[in-house]
């Protein structure tokens, strides 16, 4: 007679409920660990426990070395490692998030395609089809919050075909075809999939421990179901609901009864010493007084100020022979979290920091990111910052040579294209320099606008090779691998992009050596993953307005209506009978918002009931991003402070803790208030208060200590600067260092350079600096439509040839700067009574001007226009009478001064060189009178002037001889000084070096006045 086949041992599922973690300790986790503990060592399957995260693994190993329990076979696992341990023998491939958002990006982008494309074709354009173009169109730039409500949807069970927002439903199903086509499996699919196969499959693990799930980890719901069914014997610690989330509690505890069996309660035998439960609670509730104890509140400055006093009360909490283990929670990871974890450090606490912060890895360089925005932008700046990121791509070019010429090129265009700057430098076939430059700029490869996944990566290769960059290849090739040739989708390279900096994403949690102790007395964690653990003291850190609990909004894909609709819809009557709420099949709970928002309440107040011997609250008084704001602390430290002191928590209070923290923090010593000697600093302290200090200009405020041997020459524009800028003059020409940010407007550089080059034209004359006739109105007006004409051809060209049409803008600001010029060309016709003008007249590259006490100024520059009465007998003005002419392309008003008297025009024109408005044309004056000339005019001609008659006579100039001598001085002893706001909050002023602190204005006119004496202003309040 055959043997009979052993039976299976019948798997089991015991479940516990209690309302703490000692009771359940005693009762439930330590007769188990202490029953698995040496059979885990014979045993050929596996003995698990599943915690929520890793400080709840670590707190279990702590107690169960303080129990003496052996812990070699015991495997704790998060949710996470729990599925791949389920999923091990699975061979469809979970997606990355990363590769998720791509797909999705994708879809939504193909049907915003499609639904532009059908409104363009319709006679009368569908408000529906606009609008799910729109919203595909947000989502394809902007995937996440999607995918979220789609995982959050279908983990609890639901189509979101049919319970998912209308207007985005097509999106996910293009979505899920895409999911399909490169036979990924989705997490709640891989999870239910598992649950199935359990029903089957032989057992995975001999006993497994289920301990800390709550109604947070619904989603979790499928997976921890499976794990239980590939299980012999499962124990499942719950916890009684408390009150902000009953709903969810009851609903979570009633389905794991609905699907094994009753919870057994857990006695608890052993009374715990909760003194702060009373602080969750509302004021004058009537609870017992004998066992309350009050916290410590504690407000610090800023984070800093607060991450001391955090450190300072636990070293007092450790002081105390009560506190066996420490929690600092906090509501995030930043700067509060990291600050502490440094504090605790440099005290030699040893502590473990299981919140940790973000260190970049190998992939975080500056010139991978230039790369990236080089590819999003094709224009100037991005090539310019990846050039200088990549100094081995520039091709024996300084980057500097690079980035003058390219903004030349720009100013002259006003388009940024890059393809249309090379071809410009292509073009600029006798300038040795441009043509250097085109060709670097045809090396760089870019990626097509639009491709398939694997035709991307194939481009994306050869140029990973040229800059060298074989391990991000290999990086991306490993992230691409089995899925890439599957999906045939086209779609931007925006999307392509964000994927790359997605995955190559080497950031990873970093924790100093001191903070990386697990067994140790002192934790940081996050309020999240504080629950379950048991502390003799604890520190509620960072609770200011909107840190804890953190806002939480609706999703607008689906509403916290359309959630209590579901849920309401998914729950059942359990088989106990009345009261028992339970799930139905393949059905989870879904989170609102306002679910998330009690949890977190809920997870707070469990913390306050874990502390036995001593708690402190803490909270700054300052925000750390807009320190002159005044941050108002959270709901959760204004309550549990109205509850400890029977009184509000105003902000007079808020300010008296903050000064109580200050000078508590202060006689604890252990901090430095003062900085180690440094010679850095002690010179920086030194630059401060000389800057400051009353008397003349010295070295610490743009001004040589002595006089150098090098020649310094400037523009004449930049001499107009000099009286209204000096600083940044100074740092150009002396340091050579000027500010690498462009300007983003450059219309009126534009604009100025077009007019003048047209205004060139009306003199009809290759020749330099060579006089010619006056023309007539008319003949001025066909030049320079011909010579604007002919510009804007030259770039309708280079247009055509880069593959893309004039822009607008562009025509419109073309047309502007004609209309200009012909404007000024018309009041230019007036001063007829001039027979002859040279346009352009060059000065020579450092131009002398002969002073009255016979000391040179060099500038150099070049002059607009110069009429005159006769024909000069060579090239230069010998004895004639010139009329000077600046072109102006804003609403300058003329240079004439007012007044009644000649004493007050007198004074009326010193203020206008003083202010800088009259020296570049004094110094073309005084070039004018260094080439001969014998009577000189000046005027300058803009929107607001005209050339009826000359606005201003040399000779008046000349006569505050004074001002161009101090002028002069400034060239020889390279003082210049410092004037005028550092930063205007209410106009435009140029940029500063970052570390320029701002000097109060009357005190630096005080200190110009005295250093230049000569530029006095008498009218005080000129801003």
């Amino acid at each position: 007679m055959p043997r009979r086949k052993p039976e299976e041992p019948k798997r089991s599922v015991s479940l516990h409920i209690g309302s703490s973690f000692a009771s359940a300790w005693e009762s439930v986790l330590l007769p188990w660990f202490k029953e698995v503990g040496l059979a885990s060592l014979t045993n050929n399957e596996t003995v698990a426990v599943a915690t929520p995260f890793p400080s709840g693994a670590a707190f279990l190993r702590s107690k169960l070395l303080e129990h003496e329990i052996p812990l070699l076979g015991v495997k704790f696992v998060t949710p996470a490692r729990l599925r791949e341990l389920l999923l091990a023998e699975d061979a469809s491939p979970l997606p990355l998030r990363e590769h998720l958002r791509l797909l999705l990006a994708s879809a939504a982008e193909s049907v915003a395609a499609r639904n532009s494309a059908d409104v363009d074709s319709a006679a009368v354009a569908a408000s529906a089809e606009e609008a799910l173009a729109a919203i595909a169109k947000s989502i394809s730039r902007s995937p996440d919050n999607l995918l979220r409500v789609f995982d959050q949807v279908s983990a609890a069970g639901w189509d979101f075909q049919n319970v998912g927002a209308p207007a985005v439903r097509e999106i996910i199903q293009e979505f899920r075809g895409l999911v399909r086509q490169c036979q990924f499996k989705l997490v709640h699919e891989a999870d239910r999939d598992a649950l199935v196969a359990a029903r089957s499959a032989p057992p995975r693990f001999s006993h497994l421990l289920l301990i800390g799930f709550t109604a947070k980890h619904w989603p979790l719901w499928p997976l921890l179901q499976a794990a239980v069914s590939f299980a012999r014997r499962t124990s499942v610690v719950l916890e009684y609901p408390r009150e902000q989330t009953r709903a969810a509690d009851e609903s979570w505890i009633g389905t794991w009864e609905e699907h094994f069996d009753s919870a057994a309660p857990i006695a608890d035998r052993t009374q715990q010493n909760r003194p702060f439960v009373h602080l969750n609670q509302p004021a004058n509730t009537g609870t017992d007084l004998d066992g309350r104890k009050e916290p410590r509140f504690l407000v610090g400055l800023n984070a800093t100020e607060q991450a001391q006093a955090i450190c300072a009360i636990a070293l007092k909490f450790l002081a105390e022979k009560s506190c066996t283990r420490l929690g600092i929670l906090f509501p995030r990871a930043g700067a509060l979290t990291r600050l502490v974890s440094a504090f605790l450090t440099q005290l030699g606490i040893p502590h473990h920091d299981a919140i940790g912060h973000l260190a970049p890895g190998e992939f975080e360089e500056p010139a991978w990111n230039a790369w990236i925005h080089l590819q999003e932008n094709h224009q100037l700046e991005p090539v310019l910052r990846f050039l200088e990121a990549n100094p081995d791509f520039v091709d024996g070019l300084s980057i500097q040579e690079v980035r003058e010429n390219l903004r030349w090129v720009y100013r002259q265009i006003l388009i940024d294209d890059i393809n249309l700057l090379r071809e410009y430098c292509a073009r600029q076939t006798e300038n040795e320099k441009f043509a250097r430059i085109a060709k670097l700029l045809r090396s760089i490869a870019f990626l097509p606008s639009k491709a398939t996944l694997a035709q991307f990566l194939t481009e994306t290769k050869p140029v990973l090779s040229k800059l060298k960059w074989d391990n991000r290849w290999a990086e991306i090739e490993r992230f691409a691998q089995g899925w890439s040739a599957a999906n045939s989708a086209e779609f931007s390279r925006a999307i392509y992009l964000r994927w790359l900096k997605e995955i190559l994403d080497s950031f990873t949690i970093a924790r100093a050596p001191q903070a990386d102790h697990v067994y140790s007395r002192v934790h940081l964690l996050s309020y999240g993953e504080a629950g379950g653990h048991e502390w003799s003291h604890l520190i509620l850190a960072g609770l200011n307005q909107g840190e804890w609990p953190q806002s939480q909004r609706e999703s607008g894909f689906l509403s916290d209506e359309e959630i209590i609709d579901l849920n309401a819809r998914a729950t059942r009557r359990g088989k106990q009978g009345e009261g028992h709420s339970v799930l139905a099949k393949d059905k989870t709970f879904l989170l609102s918002a306002q679910d998330e928002r009690q949890i977190a309440l809920r997870q707070f107040g469990a913390a306050l009931e874990s502390a036995e011997h001593g708690l402190a609250i803490t909270a700054s008084l300052l925000q750390e991003s807009a320190p002159e704001r005044v941050w108002n602390p959270g709901e959760l430290f204004s309550q549990a402070y109205f509850v400890a002191r029977s009184a509000p928590l105003s902000q007079e209070t808020m300010e008296m803790l903050q000064e109580k923290t200050s000078a508590w923090l202060k006689d604890q010593e252990l901090f430095e208030s003062a900085p180690a000697a440094d010679a850095e600093i002690d010179q920086t302290r030194i630059a401060y208060e000389a800057r400051r200090t009353e008397g003349e200009f010295g070295e610490y405020e743009f001004a040589l200590r002595e006089p150098i041997d090098r020649e310094i020459t400037l523009r004449a524009t930049e001499w107009d600067k000099v009286v209204k800028t000096p600083a940044l003059i100074w740092l150009k020409k002396y340091l050579g260092v000027e500010n690498q940010e462009p300007d983003l407007n450059q219309w009126n550089a534009a604009t100025g350079t077009w007019v003048h080059d047209w205004l060139a034209r009306i003199a009809a004359s290759e020749e330099k600096n060579s006089f010619v006739d006056f023309p007539t109105g008319d003949e001025m007006c066909e030049r320079i439509a011909r010579a604007g004409q002919r510009f804007r051809k030259a770039i309708v060209d280079l247009c055509t040839v880069s593959g893309r049409t004039v822009p607008d803008w562009w025509s419109s600001g073309w047309s502007n700067a004609l209309a200009l010029a012909d404007f000024l060309a018309s009041k230019l016709a007036e001063a007829n009574a001039w027979p002859r003008m040279a346009a352009e007249w060059k000065l020579e590259s450092a131009q002398l001007l002969s002073l009255n006490d016979g000391n040179k100024l060099r500038v150099r520059g070049r002059i607009d226009l110069i009429l005159a009465q006769t024909q000069p007998n060579d090239s230069q003005l010998t004895g004639a009478d010139v009329w000077i002419v600046d072109y102006k392309t804003g609403s300058q008003k003329p240079l004439t001064p007012p007044g009644k008297t000649p004493e007050a025009r007198a004074a009326n024109l010193r203020k206008k060189l003083v202010r800088g408005d009259a020296i570049q044309l004094g110094l073309y004056g005084l070039a004018a009178r260094e080439l001969g000339a014998a009577e000189i005019h000046l005027s300058i001609l803009s929107l607001r002037t005209d050339l009826e008659r000359p606005q201003l006579a040399m000779a008046d100039l000349a006569a505050d001889s004074d001002f161009w001598t101090e002028l002069y001085r400034i060239q020889e002893t390279g003082i210049f000084g410092l004037r005028g706001l550092i930063r205007n909050e209410f106009g435009f002023n140029p940029d500063y070096p970052l570390a320029t602190l701002p000097i109060d204005k009357e005190f630096l006119d005080e200190k110009w006045v005295l250093t230049h004496p000569a530029f006095a202003d008498d009218e005080d309040d000129r801003s």
